[in-house]
């Protein structure tokens, strides 16, 4: 996490003090982008990637994974959401993570 952008430090640092670590899971399968994370649920089906692409204006935009359908694939898209505040990124995460406030 060290190497991480402050947008996505810090909002990381928020979800994981504000949810628990015991329900948002720290998933980074993207340790060599230092502008993106994966935050998953507790049992690792669902997760949702964060990225600021870069921009210091805390502007996120965030992919939703579902668990895959087939073999062929490792996860399902679930909708993609750019231009989005750190809220709007809370409201997307808690809902997809099945987090209740």
């Amino acid at each position: 996490m060290e190497q991480k952008t402050k947008q996505i430090k810090q909002l990381t640092e928020h979800l994981l003090e504000k949810y628990g670590s015991e329900n948002i899971l720290v998933t980074d399968y993207w340790d060599a982008d230092n502008t993106a994370i994966g935050l998953s649920d507790k049992t690792k089906k669902y997760t949702v990637y964060i990225t600021d692409n870069g921009r210091t204006d805390n502007v996120f935009f965030v992919s939703l994974e579902n668990p895959p359908t087939t073999e062929d694939f490792p996860y399902t898209p679930a909708g993609d959401f750019d231009n989005l505040s750190a809220e709007e990124v809370e409201d997307i995460l808690i809902k997809h993570l099945k987090i209740s406030e």
